[in-house]
C-alpha cells in the first residue's frame, strides 16, 4: 500500500513541478540605477553616486559596492553578505530615496534584486531585413511594432518584465537658429519659458448641474505642427512671431550612447523574463504563442523579421533530455546487473527500489518548494545507482540466510536486523558527505546548496523502501530461487577470490606499502598533471569577437566596417549559428567606451546538433576577419560557464587618480604580453573625450544683474538640450527637448553667442560672463568600495597548460611587485574567475575536513571502535588514486568546481562497501570456532560480501558512465563530476576487497591475538 501511494505521489508531484533551468535563488546582489540626462560622466558621480555610495555605507550587511557612473547615468550594485537579505533591502531602500538628488532627475532611483525565478529567458530581436542601419522614419516604424510586442507579451500572466535594448525614446525635437534669435531680439530662455507656459492640461473641476459635468483645460503642444504654430512674441498691435519662425520643429529620438545590430542589421532588442510562479518550458509556450500571433498579423511585404536569441528552452530541453536519456541508459543497465547477479524476482523487487525512491524524492521535492532543474536532476544522477546499494545488501542478505536452511519469513526478518544498522550508516555517510555543500558561499555555493537535500530525499526514500517494504516483497513467492544456476556461478567466483585473498593476507604489510607507494605515486602524478581550474574550458554555446575599427570612427562608420564580417557570419546562421548581436561604442559590463570599439556575441547551436567545433567555427572566423582593411585588434574568445566577463585572468587596478591609474593598466598590460601562456590582453579602459569646463566671471554676472543659474540653464539646453516637458503617447514618455541648431553647437564660439537675459531685460552673450577650459575627462566611472578602477581581461593559451591560479600566481610574484612600487598608491586585485576559485578552494579544504569528521564520528558511533572507524576512513584516499589515475588517463588537464564536489560525494559513498565488509569481518571473528586461523576466517568472511560489494559498485558506476561518458548527449557540468564518482568508486571497490581484510588483519593482531592466542592461531 505505502507502495503504490508513493508511487502516485510523485507521479502528480512530477505534473505540478516547475521545470527550470536553474534553482530558484535570491542572490546576494541588489543594483540600484539612476538617471541624469545631459550630466557629464564626473558631475554624476559628484551629485549621485558619491551621496548614494556615502548612505549605503552605513548600511550593515554590504560585502563590496561596485558602481558605473557614465554620462547621464549611474549603477550601483550592492554585494551583500549571507543572511537576512529581505531586512538588508528595507534598510537600503529607505538609505536610497533618502538621498537628496538633482532637481534635474526626474525619475525615482530604481532598485533591482536578482532572482532567478524572474530571470530573462528569451532575447526577441526586430530588425528591417535588408536595412542595415535605420533612418528616423524607419525607427519610429519599428520602435512601434517592438512595443506592439511588448504590450501583447506584457499581457501574458507567464512575462513579468521586459527589458529593451537599443531603443531609442521617441522625442520631438525644437532646435532653435541662434541667428533668428539675434534678429528678433529674443532671449534663448524666453523662448523656452513660452513653450513650458502654453503647455497646459489641467482640471478645472465641475459644473455644479444635474450630471455635474466636468471641465479640463485642454492646451497640450503635442506634435511639431502644434509647436511650430505657438506664438512666442507679440501682441495685439505688433506682428506675431511663431516658434516655427526661429526654429525647426520635427520628431526625433533620445540621443544614442551605442548601436546595437542584430544579425547584421540595427535593430531592438526584448528581454523577456518569466514570472516567478511559472517554470521555462511553460513560460516559452506562452511567449512562442504570442510571437506566432504577432508574426501572423504582419503583411506579407513586411521587410520586419523577428530574430530569437538566447532561447532558454534550447539549453534546458537539451539538459533535460541528456540527463533523461543517460539515466535511462543507466537504468536499463542497473536492471541487466541486477539480472545477472541475482535472481529475477530478487533483481526485479531491487530493481523497483529506483522508481520508488525517484518518487518519494519528486514528492518530497514539491513539499519543499524546490524545482525540476539542472542542480537537483543532477543530484538524481548522483544517487541514481546509489539508492540501490541498500536494497542489494538487504537483498543479498536475505537470500544468503535463506540459503542456509532458514523458512524464507525467517530469513527475511534476520537477513534484514543483520545489516540494519549498517545500512542506516551508509546511508548516514553518504548524505554527510553532502551537507558541506550547504555552506559554500557565493553564487556557485547558492547553487549546489540544493544537492544534499535532494540526495537525502533519494537515499531515505532508499531506506525506507529496503528497510521496510523489499523484505516484505521477497516473500511474497515461497518457492525455490528460479536462479540456482546463476547463484553457483557467482560461488565459484566467491571461492576464487577466498583463496586469492587467503594467499595475499599473509603479506598484509606489503600490500599496504604497495597501496601507500600507489597512494604517493598517485598523489605525485597529480601534482605534475592536474591543475584546479574553477570551470575548465570545454565546448561553448557562444562565440565573443571583440575589435576596433579606425581611431576617429563614429558609431554608424564603425557600423559599416563590420558589415562584411557579419555578412560572412550570417551565412551560418541555421547551421551552426543560431544568432549574433554586436554593440558598439559599449563596454563588457555596458559603459560607454570609444565609438570605434565593437563586440559581437554569436550565439551557436549546441554541441549535438552541428558538425563544427567551437575551435573550427573561430578559425573560419578567423580568416574572413584577416582580409579586413579595416578592423583591427581582433580578439574571439569561448565563452567561459560561470563568468560574466568570459575571461579566466581578470585583474583590478585600483586607483582614484585618473592619469596614475591609466599608466599603471598601460604598464600591466604590457608586463602581461611577457608573460608565458597569456594572450589577448584587453583593457576596458574608459573613453576620453575633450570636455570644456567653464566658470563663472561672478564680479561680472553681479555688475551685469544676471541670474547664475539662467546662464548654466541656457548653456546646458543650448549644447544638450533640455527636456522642457513630456506628455504620454501609447503610454510611453514623449518628451520634448529644447537646444540650438546643430551647425550652431559644431563649435564653442557659435555656442557662446547665445544671448542671456539680465533683469533689465538687456541681452548678453555667454562668452562676457564665462571662462572656458579645455580638459579631457572619462567617459564612464567604475568604482569599487568608492574607489575608481580599471579592469585589464586576458585568455590562456591552451597549448600552455596553465591553469588561472597558475597564472596568478605568476603575476603576483614576477608582475605585480614591480607595478606596484612605480605606483605605490595602486592596488592590484583579481576578480571573476581567479578569486571564485580561490574562495572555493577554501569552502573545499573546510568541506573536506567537515565530511571527514562527520563520517568519523558516525563509524565510531556504529562500531563503538576508533580504529575500527579509522580502518573504514582510510578507505578514502585511497579512493582518490582512481580519480587521479582516471583523469590523467583521459588527458584531463584541469579538475574543475564539480569534479571536487563529486569527490566529496565520493568520501560517504567510498565507505559503504567497507562499512559492509567490516560488519561482516566483525562478526565472523566472534564466533567461537577454534579450527579457522584468521587468514581462512577472513578470506571466508569477505568472500561473502564479494557480490554484494561488486553489485554496489557496478549498479552505481551503471547509473552514472552514460552521463559521465556523454552516451546520449555531452553535458560539460556533470561530465567530470560523473567521472569522478565512477572511477573514484572503482578504485575504491579494490581498497575495499583487498586492502579492508589486510587492515583488518593488522588490527585483529594488534588487538586480539594477545588475549585470544587459544581461538585464534596467529600466523606472523
Amino acid at each position: 500500500m505505502v507502495f503504490v501511494v508513493v508511487l502516485a505521489a510523485g507521479l502528480l508531484a512530477w505534473s505540478g513541478l516547475k521545470k527550470e533551468e536553474l534553482p530558484d535563488i535570491t542572490f546576494d546582489t541588489v543594483r540600484i540605477s539612476v538617471n541624469y540626462p545631459g550630466a557629464s560622466a564626473e558631475e554624476v558621480e559628484y551629485h549621485v553616486t558619491d551621496p548614494f555610495e556615502e548612505a549605503l555605507g552605513s548600511v550593515e550587511g554590504i560585502q563590496h559596492l561596485v558602481s558605473s557612473t557614465a554620462a547621464g547615468s549611474c549603477i550601483i550594485t550592492a554585494e551583500l553578505e549571507p543572511g537576512n537579505i529581505d531586512a538588508i533591502l528595507a534598510e537600503i531602500r529607505q538609505e536610497v530615496f533618502a538621498v537628496d538628488l538633482p532637481d534635474a532627475i526626474r525619475d525615482d532611483p530604481r532598485i533591482r534584486v536578482f532572482k532567478t525565478s524572474r530571470k530573462a529567458i528569451i532575447d526577441i530581436g526586430l530588425i528591417l531585413h535588408g536595412e542595415h542601419l535605420l533612418d528616423t522614419e524607419q525607427r519610429r516604424w519599428l520602435q512601434n511594432r517592438a512595443l506592439n510586442l511588448e504590450k501583447r507579451l506584457l499581457a501574458a500572466p507567464e512575462v513579468s518584465r521586459i527589458t529593451r535594448s537599443g531603443y531609442l525614446a521617441d522625442e520631438i525635437h525644437i532646435k532653435v537658429n541662434p541667428a533668428k534669435l539675434e534678429e528678433y531680439n529674443i532671449p534663448f530662455n524666453t523662448v523656452m519659458n513660452e513653450i513650458s507656459r502654453n503647455n497646459v492640461r489641467e482640471p478645472a473641476g465641475s459644473i455644479e448641474t444635474l450630471q455635474e459635468p466636468k471641465v479640463t483645460l485642454y492646451g497640450e503642444l503635442r506634435t511639431p505642427e502644434a509647436l511650430q504654430a505657438l506664438a512666442v512674441q507679440g501682441g495685439f498691435e505688433g506682428q506675431v512671431l511663431r516658434l516655427g519662425d526661429i526654429a525647426k520643429v520635427a520628431y526625433g529620438h533620445e540621443k544614442n550612447r551605442s548601436v546595437l545590430k542584430i544579425n547584421g542589421h540595427e535593430g531592438i532588442l526584448l528581454k523577456v523574463a518569466k514570472s516567478s510562479g511559472t517554470g521555462i518550458l511553460e513560460a516559452l509556450h506562452a511567449v512562442n504563442r504570442v510571437v506566432d500571433d504577432f508574426e501572423s498579423l504582419q503583411h506579407d511585404n513586411s521587410a520586419l523579421q523577428l530574430v530569437i536569441l538566447d532561447d532558454e528552452a534550447i539549453d534546458l530541453r537539451n539538459r533535460l533530455s541528456i540527463i533523461g536519456i543517460n539515466g535511462a541508459i543507466g537504468f536499463a543497465l542497473i536492471l541487466v546487473i541486477l539480472f545477472v547477479f541475482l535472481d529475477l524476482r530478487s533483481g526485479f523487487w531491487v530493481a523497483v527500489g529506483i522508481p520508488f525512491s525517484f518518487c518519494f524524492a519528486l514528492a518530497g521535492t514539491l513539499f519543499i518548494g524546490y524545482s525540476i532543474n539542472n542542480i537537483t536532476l543532477a543530484a538524481v544522477i548522483i544517487v541514481m545507482g546509489i539508492v540501490v546499494d541498500d536494497a542489494l545488501v538487504v537483498a543479498e542478505n536475505i537470500k544468503r540466510t535463506a540459503s542456509s536452511g532458514a523458512p524464507l519469513y525467517q530469513a527475511a526478518t534476520d537477513g534484514t536486523s543483520m545489516v540494519f544498522m549498517p545500512v542506516i550508516a551508509s546511508i548516514l555517510t553518504t548524505c554527510l558527505a553532502f551537507v558541506p555543500l550547504l555552506f559554500f558561499e557565493g553564487r556557485f555555493g547558492a547553487m549546489v546548496a540544493f544537492i544534499p537535500a535532494v540526495v537525502t530525499l533519494m537515499l531515505a526514500g532508499s531506506m525506507l523502501e529496503a528497510l521496510f517494504i523489499l523484505p516484505g516483497h521477497l516473500t511474497l513467492s515461497a518457492g525455490k530461487s528460479a536462479s540456482s544456476k546463476r547463484e553457483h556461478w557467482f560461488e565459484t567466483w566467491e571461492s576464487f577470490y577466498a583463496g586469492i585473498l587467503e594467499n595475499l593476507l599473509p603479506f598484509r604489510w606489503l600490500i599496504l606499502t604497495l597501496f601507500l607507494l600507489g597512494f604517493i605515486a598517485t598523489l605525485l602524478l597529480a601534482g605534475s598533471f592536474l591543475a584546479f581550474s574553477m570551470f575548465p574550458d570545454e565546448e561553448t554555446r557562444e562565440v565573443r569577437l571583440t575589435g576596433e575599427s579606425p581611431p576617429e570612427s563614429t558609431q554608424y562608420e564603425t557600423a559599416n566596417s563590420t558589415q562584411p564580417l557579419e555578412n560572412r557570419i550570417a551565412k551560418s546562421i541555421g547551421k551552426e549559428v543560431v544568432g549574433f548581436r554586436n554593440e558598439i561604442a559599449k563596454s563588457r559590463r555596458g559603459s560607454v567606451v570609444e565609438d570605434n570599439v565593437f563586440r559581437m556575441r554569436i550565439e551557436i547551436a549546441p554541441k549535438e546538433s552541428r558538425e563544427k567545433t567551437a575551435d573550427q567555427l573561430i578559425e573560419e572566423w578567423q580568416e574572413a576577419a584577416a582580409s579586413s582593411t579595416t578592423l583591427s585588434k581582433l580578439r574571439f574568445s569561448k565563452t567561459r560557464h560561470g563568468q560574466e566577463s568570459g575571461s579566466p585572468v581578470e585583474v583590478v587596478i585600483k586607483e582614484d587618480d585618473e592619469s596614475t591609474r591609466r599608466n599603471a593598466a598601460n604598464a600591466l598590460a604590457d608586463a602581461m604580453k611577457n608573460v608565458p601562456g597569456l594572450t589577448n590582453i584587453e583593457q576596458d579602459q574608459p573613453k576620453s573625450s575633450p570636455e570644456y569646463r567653464i566658470t563663472l566671471k561672478r564680479d561680472k554676472i553681479k555688475r551685469l544683474d544676471i541670474d547664475p543659474s539662467q546662464a548654466a540653464q541656457t548653456l546646458r539646453a543650448a549644447l544638450e538640450g533640455t527636456i522642457l516637458y513630456e506628455f504620454s503617447s501609447d503610454n510611453e514618455p514623449v518628451g520634448v527637448r529644447f537646444s540650438l541648431a546643430e551647425p550652431s553647437k559644431q563649435s564653442l564660439e557659435s555656442l557662446l553667442e547665445v544671448p542671456v537675459e539680465n533683469k533689465a531685460k538687456y541681452l548678453v552673450p555667454l562668452h562676457s560672463i564665462i571662462m572656458v577650459e579645455k580638459v579631457e575627462k572619462p567617459n564612464s566611472i567604475v568604482r569599487r568600495d568608492r574607489v575608481r578602477y580599471t579592469s585589464i581581461y586576458a585568455d590562456i593559451d591552451s597549448k600552455s597548460g596553465k591553469s588561472p591560479l597558475e597564472i596568478a600566481e605568476t603575476l603576483e610574484q614576477d608582475v605585480f611587485p614591480a607595478i606596484t612600487s612605480r605606483y605605490p598608491s595602486t592596488t592590484l586585485e583579481f576578480d571573476g574567475e581567479i578569486l571564485d576559485s580561490r574562495e572555493s578552494k577554501k569552502d573545499f579544504i573546510i568541506s573536506i575536513f567537515s565530511v571527514l569528521a562527520l563520517i568519523f564520528i558516525v563509524l565510531v558511533l556504529l562500531f563503538n571502535s576508533l580504529r575500527k572507524a579509522l580502518l573504514i576512513m582510510l578507505t578514502i584516499p585511497f579512493g582518490l588514486t582512481g580519480i587521479i589515475v582516471a583523469f590523467i588517463f583521459h588527458g584531463i588537464e584541469f579538475y574543475g568546481f564539480f569534479a571536487v564536489i563529486g569527490a566529496l560525494g565520493l568520501a560517504g559513498v567510498i565507505v559503504n562497501d567497507a562499512i559492509i565488509m567490516v560488519t561482516r569481518l566483525d562478526r565472523e571473528t566472534r564466533k567461537k570456532d577454534n579450527g579457522k586461523n584468521l587468514e581462512v576466517l577472513i578470506s571466508k568472511a569477505a568472500s561473502t560480501r564479494l557480490r554484494a560489494v561488486l553489485l554496489t559498485t557496478l549498479t552505481t558506476v551503471a547509473a552514472m558512465l552514460p552521463t559521465a561518458y556523454g552516451w546520449a548527449g555531452y553535458d560539460p557540468t556533470l561530465s567530470q563530476m560523473m567521472l569522478a564518482l565512477t572511477w573514484g568508486l572503482i578504485g575504491g571497490t579494490f581498497v575495499t576487497l583487498i586492502l579492508v581484510p589486510c587492515l583488518y588483519r593488522i588490527m585483529i593482531r594488534q588487538t586480539q591475538c594477545p588475549e585470544k592466542a587459544q581461538r585464534y592461531p596467529c600466523n606472523n
